[in-house]
């Protein structure tokens, strides 16, 4: 019984660890702290996804009204 829980237990925190690391990705890739996302994926597993997307869904609509409308510029060929 005591392995059934052990194993559970680490299946468990796998995908939570696995749920972080995808909430990592989304905050990063939009220029927010590694850490501190994934922190929260961690403590927040399945609603931190969606925090992080509605943060860079966010981030997106304030650069652009910053724009004043205009389309995002384009990179030269080799910049990133």
């Amino acid at each position: 019984m005591f392995a059934t829980f052990f194993f559970g237990a680490i299946a468990l925190l796998l995908v939570d660890a696995l749920l972080a690391s995808v909430t990592m990705y989304i905050a990063y890739s939009h220029g927010h702290s590694r850490l501190k996302w994934f922190v929260l994926g961690m403590v927040l597993p399945f609603f931190s996804i969606f925090i992080a997307l509605a943060v860079a869904i966010r981030d997106e609509q304030r650069a652009k009204a910053a724009r004043g409308g205009a389309p995002a510029p384009v990179p030269e060929p080799g910049e990133f």
